[in-house]
């Protein structure tokens, strides 16, 4: 079987083409960046040489139709997660627009499954409902981020494909972690830590594994478990703990202090204002900050209760990725 990954360089990609390749399948990635490529720990010579490499983008059509001739499956994970203000419309342009191109595409050539990467931000989260299945109902209101609104769309875009025609497996997993580069997505929590993390947050939500996403996409296909979606979710984490474990398998302190939510509020709106002036973005926004005082419990068991899939524990997630870290470091 031949298998397309858009977003192939990226940190869920990556892992995904390992994981494709390992089971024996002909891959071929979808990338922007010849140098992204080139600087990725995780693209190791053999893995490169495995895979077909076909550069490109989402919004140049010729290329995106050359990466998907004569493919069974497309594997859809090239997406942008911000939560810039100004990153709205590069939002929507990536994950709604890229995402119905794709879509489109593959009703176009006669791609018979889409394998998409969804999010939990695109799951319905009530504050006053903290437990989030993939049943929970999309709710607007202004809690919803930006980003998670993309997603949403997105998400509605393959729906609106399977309508026409296209099979669909649908994946929606929470903030995900792993070993790989510590300067980009969540895994910047790493690095943040490691660098001397003062403070905390004092909200919650579910972390995931990075190989566990990619395994789990891998499982649904094969088993044709298609027209529906799947939460995936190892653990429910309070940040501080999450931050905490990260210190100790870094040998570094942990942050010991949590600040009360308006003087966070304060905190974002005074490095808006610098950021203007420095030409830098902040550290900290209304939709980072929102997002931190939250605590949504995700419940990731369908896929265990429906095939017996298991989840690595967090635990060992995180002194795998510390360790995968400190070794790059060292090198």
């Amino acid at each position: 079987m031949l298998i397309l990954v858009t977003g192939a360089t990226g940190f869920l990609g990556t892992h995904l083409l390992q994981t494709l390749v390992d089971a024996g399948h002909q891959v071929r990635g979808l990338y922007r960046s010849e140098q992204k490529r080139a600087q990725n720990p995780l693209l190791t010579p053999a893995l490169v040489a495995a895979v077909d490499w076909i550069q490109g983008d989402l919004f140049d059509l010729v290329s995106l139709e050359k990466a998907m001739q004569g493919v069974d499956r497309v594997y859809h994970t090239a997406a942008l997660v911000s939560f810039l203000p100004g990153e709205r419309d590069a939002l929507y342009r990536t994950n709604v627009y890229g995402t119905a191109e794709v879509v489109n595409c593959c009703l176009n050539l006669g791609v018979p499954r889409l394998v998409y990467v969804s999010s939990i931000a695109a799951l319905g989260r009530d504050p006053l409902e903290p437990r989030v299945t993939e049943d929970s109902p999309w709710k607007d209101g202004p809690h919803n981020s930006a980003y998670s609104i993309s997603k949403f769309r997105a998400e509605n875009e393959v729906w609106r494909g399977m309508q026409e025609g296209l099979e669909v497996v649908v994946v929606n997993p929470s903030v995900i972690l792993g070993p790989g580069d510590w300067t980009e997505g969540s895994n910047r929590l790493f690095r943040t830590v490691y660098k001397g993390l003062k403070f905390y947050s004092p909200g919650q939500t579910g972390f995931v594994d990075v190989r566990d996403v990619a395994a789990a996409m891998l499982l649904l296909d094969r088993r044709d478990f298609t027209g529906r979606r799947y939460l995936l979710n190892a653990g429910n984490w309070p940040y501080r703990q999450l931050f905490e474990k990260i210190a100790t398998a870094f040998g570094v302190s942990a942050p010991v202090w949590a600040p009360p939510r308006w003087l966070s509020e304060l905190g974002w709106r005074v490095l808006g204002m610098v950021s203007l002036f420095r030409g830098k973005a902040p550290f900290i926004t209304r939709e980072t900050v929102r997002s931190a005082y939250n605590s949504f419990h995700y419940d990731g068991s369908r896929i265990s209760r429906e095939t017996g899939f298991v989840y690595r524990e967090l635990d060992q997630t995180i002194a795998e990725s510390c360790a995968f870290m400190k070794k790059e470091l060292a090198d």
